[in-house]
C-alpha cells in the first residue's frame, strides 16, 4: 500500500501539517505509523469523521506553509503581505494565517493568468497555460503535429484538462503505439477499440489496462463515457517511431508547467539525451553492464540507448505513478518484451533515496530532480542518511547525486544533467567535496539555458567512480565554443571547482594568484546591499523635488565612473524592506559595483550617492593601497580574466570579489595609475576613454607580471565582450 508523508496528507485532508502530525500522534488516522520518526499515512486513510478543529488556525496555513506552495521566500511573502498582494484570512500573535481555500483559488489564478498582482517577480511555478514541448522529440517527429493538433483543440475548446482527460489521451496514443510496433496496424481504433475488446489478444496490452487503473481487460460493453464526451480528441492517429518518446510529450504537453515545478521535474529534451547517451559510450563499452535511470519519467533516456544494450540489463525508476506506466510502454516496446514480471522488475515505482547501497550499477544516467520542495520532516530523514543535505536548504539533485555515488560500482559512471549552479554555487561543495574524494571527472559541458522556458545554464556532468581522490588529468571540456582535454594536474577544491580553463589559460591563473607580493580583499574591505524599497513604484519617482535625491541602479555603471539618472528617492530607511547601515550609502569614498552581471563594473564615487541592489557598495580598506586603485585592478581585463575563467557567473559575488589576487605595488605605480584612473573620471570622449583604459590595463598586466605574450592571450580571450566603458 503506497505511504503518504504528512505534507502529502495535509494537501489531500485540506488541513495543516501542524494538524495531521497532531492526529497522528493522538492515533485517529488509521495506518499512521513512525517510520525512522517521521510519520507516514497510508494514502487510503481517511480524515477522521468527527473532526474538531481545536483552534481556529488549526485548518488553515500559516505564512511560511503559504511560502512552500508559492515557491517564494518568506521575506517576499511578508512583503506581499504588507503590500496587500496577499489577504490573510486571521492574525494571530502577528502570524498571518490563510484558507486552504484562498490558497487554492490563488494558485489557480496565477496558473491560468487571471491575475498580475504578484508578476513583478519571475515566479516560474507559476508560468501559465498548458503547451506543446517541442524540443522534447526530435524537429522531424511524425507525432509533433499530432499532439499539436490536440493541444490546440483543447485551448481552442476551452476543455479542462483533467485526470480522466489524460489517462484518456495517454491511453488511445498507447494503444495505437503499441498496435503499430507490434501489429504494424497503422490505424487501429484506439481506445474505443480497446474498450470494446478488439484487441485483447495482444500481449503487451495489459500495460494499458494498468494506465488506466484495471486489473483487467474490459468485457465487450458499449465505449465508455469517456470516449464519448472526447470523441474529438480521440481521432488523432498516431504512429510508432524507434527513439521518439511520443507518449512522453504528451503526458508533458498536458501537464501544467506549475506542476513540473512544483516536484522539480524538468523533462529533458532528446537533443540533450541522445548528447548524454553518446558521450557516455564514447569511451565506455555499454556491452554486458548494467544501467539505470533512477528519475526517468517516461522513459526517454532508456529510449536512447543503443541497442548494444542488452534489456536485461536496462532499468528505470521513479516516483511519479503515470511517468513510471508510461515508461514501461516504453521499454517493452523498445526492447520488444511481453513478459510482464521483466518490465515491472526493471522499470519500478519507488523512491530513490531509498534505494539500499547494495544495489550497484556499471552506468547511472539521467536528470534528477532539481528543487524539490521537501518538507521539514523529509527534511529530517534526509539529514539522517546524507552529508550532502546538512545545510538549511536541501537540494534534491545534491542527495540524488550522493546517493547515485553509493549505487555506483567500482570503474562505474554517472552522467547526470544538472544545473551550472553545481559547479560553482557554495551551497553546493559538500557534494563536490564527495566527488573529489572518490571519483574523477570524465567528460564536461556546459549546454546554456537547454530547457524551455526556464532561465537555468546546465551543464552534462559525466564522473567515474575511481574510489581515489579526484584527478583533473584526462578531463575533457566542451564550453559551446571549443572542445579540449587537460593534461596536467590541478589544484581543485569543492570551493574552486571551475573547468572552463586551457592548460595554458589555467597556467595563466596560477600566475596571476602566485604574482609577486598581493592580497585579497578578503578580511580588508567592507561591503553593503543596495536598498531593497519593496516597492520601487511607491518609492522612486523621475521628479527631482526639493526632499527627495538620486538613486543608482546596477545599469548606470560604467567601469570607473556612474550616469546621473532620473531616478529619486526620499531617503527614509524605516520604510524600505532591506538596508545596509547609512554609513555605507554616505562614505566619503567607496566603490559601486554591477551585481547581476558576467562582468567586473566598479565605479568610483565621493558625492554618497544612494543605489538600488542592483547596484551594491564596496569600501577598499587595504592598507597603503588606494581606493582608486583597487578599481583599476577590479575593472582590468586582468581581473575579468580571472573572474570568467574561475567562476563564470552572471552574478558578482562578495565571495568573488574576495578571491581576486590584488597587486601591492609602490606608491609612485599607484598614483601614476590614480592619475589615468582620474582621466578617465574626466573624460568626455569615447576614445580618449579607451586609449586610457588600455593603458591603465598594460601598467597593471605589468605589475601582475605578466609577459606581453600573456596579456595579449588575456586580450584576445575578452575579445568581441562589452567592456562597459561608456
Amino acid at each position: 500500500m503506497p505511504l503518504q508523508s504528512v505534507k502529502e496528507t495535509a494537501k489531500r485532508f485540506q488541513i495543516s501539517e501542524r494538524r495531521v502530525q497532531k492526529l497522528c500522534e493522538e492515533g485517529r488516522i488509521d495506518g499512521a505509523q513512525m517510520i525512522s520518526n517521521v510519520w507516514v499515512i497510508p494514502d487510503t486513510a481517511k480524515k477522521p469523521s468527527d473532526e474538531r478543529y481545536s483552534t481556529e488556525i488549526d485548518h488553515m496555513l500559516s505564512l511560511a506553509d503559504l511560502c512552500k506552495e508559492l515557491s517564494i521566500s518568506v521575506a517576499t511573502g511578508r512583503n506581499w503581505v504588507k503590500l496587500g498582494k496577499l489577504v490573510p484570512a486571521s492574525s494571530i500573535k502577528r502570524t498571518p494565517y490563510f484558507t486552504w481555500e484562498y490558497v487554492s483559488k490563488l494558485k489557480n489564478d496565477l496558473q491560468n493568468g487571471k491575475i498580475s498582482a504578484l508578476k513583478s517577480r519571475r515566479n516560474k511555478k507559476y508560468i501559465s497555460g498548458n503547451s506543446i514541448y517541442r524540443s522534447y522529440v526530435s524537429e522531424t517527429s511524425e507525432n509533433l503535429p499530432l499532439i499539436e493538433s490536440v493541444i490546440d483543440m483543447i485551448e481552442q475548446n476551452e476543455i479542462e484538462i483533467t485526470e480522466e482527460l489524460t489517462l484518456a489521451l495517454l491511453a488511445d496514443c498507447a494503444i495505437q503505439l503499441i498496435l503499430y510496433r507490434t501489429e504494424k496496424k497503422t490505424e487501429p481504433d484506439g481506445l474505443r477499440g480497446f474498450l470494446e475488446g478488439k484487441y485483447k489478444n495482444n500481449p503487451y496490452l495489459f500495460l494499458v489496462s494498468d494506465l488506466l487503473g484495471q486489473t483487467t481487460l474490459p468485457s465487450e460493453t458499449t465505449p465508455s463515457e469517456t470516449t464519448e464526451k472526447y470523441a474529438k480528441l480521440l481521432t488523432v492517429r498516431y504512429v510508432y517511431e524507434t527513439n521518439e518518446d511520443i507518449l512522453g510529450l504528451l503526458y508533458l504537453s498536458l501537464k501544467n508547467m506549475g506542476s513540473r515545478k512544483a516536484t522539480g521535474s524538468y523533462y529533458t529534451p532528446t537533443k540533450i539525451v541522445k548528447k548524454l547517451c553518446a558521450s557516455l559510450l564514447q569511451k565506455n563499452e555499454p556491452k554486458g553492464k548494467t544501467i539505470l535511470d533512477p528519475c526517468c519519467g517516461t522513459g526517454n533516456f532508456l529510449l536512447q540507448l543503443p541497442d548494444s544494450f542488452d534489456p536485461k540489463h536496462v532499468f528505470g525508476n521513479d516516483i511519479d505513478t503515470i511517468s513510471v506506466k508510461l515508461a514501461r510502454i516504453n521499454y517493452a516496446l523498445k526492447f520488444m518484451i511481453p513478459e510482464k514480471h521483466m518490465i515491472y522488475s526493471h522499470i519500478t515505482e519507488q523512491d530513490y533515496l531509498l534505494f539500499s547501497p547494495d544495489q550497484k550499477f556499471d552506468f547511472i544516467i539521467g536528470n534528477p530532480p532539481w528543487g524539490y520542495e521537501y518538507s521539514k520532516t523529509e527534511k529530517e530523514l534526509l539529514r539522517t542518511k546524507f552529508i550532502s543535505a546538512a545545510g538549511s536548504n536541501i537540494e534534491s539533485y545534491d542527495v540524488f547525486i550522493e546517493q547515485a555515488f553509493q549505487n555506483l560500482k567500482q570503474g562505474g559512471i554517472l552522467a547526470f544533467i544538472l544545473p551550472e549552479a553545481f559547479l560553482n554555487v557554495k551551497a553546493h561543495s559538500p557534494i563536490r567535496q564527495l566527488l573529489l574524494n572518490k571519483n574523477s571527472i570524465q567528460y564536461l559541458e556546459y549546454l546554456g539555458n537547454a530547457f524551455d522556458k526556464v532561465q537555468c545554464p546546465c551543464i552534462l556532468l559525466q564522473s567515474i567512480h575511481t574510489g581515489a581522490a579526484f584527478s583533473a588529468i584526462g578531463l575533457t571540456v566542451h564550453d559551446g565554443d571549443r572542445t579540449f582535454t587537460i593534461q596536467n594536474e590541478r589544484n581543485i577544491t569543492a570551493d574552486c571547482f571551475s573547468f572552463r580553463t586551457t592548460d595554458e589559460e589555467y597556467h595563466l591563473l596560477k600566475k596571476i594568484e602566485n604574482s609577486g607580493h598581493k592580497t585579497t580583499l578578503k578580511g580588508q574591505a567592507a561591503f553593503a546591499l543596495g536598498i531593497v524599497t519593496g516597492n520601487n513604484k511607491k518609492f522612486i519617482t523621475n521628479a527631482k523635488r526639493a526632499n527627495n535625491e538620486m538613486i543608482l541602479k546596477g545599469s548606470d555603471l560604467c567601469k570607473y565612473r556612474f550616469h546621473d539618472t532620473d531616478h529619486y528617492i526620499v531617503f527614509k530607511p524605516e520604510s524600505f524592506q532591506q538596508i545596509a547601515p547609512t554609513k555605507y550609502y554616505r562614505a566619503e569614498e567607496k566603490l559601486l559595483y554591477r551585481f547581476i552581471c558576467n562582468q567586473l563594473v566598479f565605479a568610483y564615487d565621493n558625492r554618497k550617492t544612494l543605489s538600488l541592489n542592483s547596484c551594491n557598495i564596496l569600501i577598499p580598506q587595504i592598507p597603503g593601497i588606494s581606493v582608486k586603485y583597487v578599481m583599476a585592478v577590479l575593472n582590468s581585463r586582468i581581473a575579468q580574466f580571472y573572474f570568467k575563467k574561475t567562476f563564470h557567473s552572471v552574478k558578482v559575488l562578495r565571495s568573488h570579489i574576495e578571491q581576486i589576487p590584488i597587486p601591492i605595488t609602490n606608491t609612485e605605480s599607484q598614483e601614476h595609475i590614480i592619475r589615468l584612473a582620474d582621466l578617465i573620471l574626466s573624460a568626455t570622449n569615447e576614445n580618449d576613454i579607451t586609449e586610457t583604459y588600455d593603458e591603465i590595463d598594460r601598467e597593471i598586466a605589468e605589475i601582475y607580471g605578466l609577459s606581453g605574450e600573456e596579456h595579449l592571450l588575456i586580450k584576445e580571450t575578452m575579445k568581441g565582450e562589452n567592456l562597459f566603458l561608456y
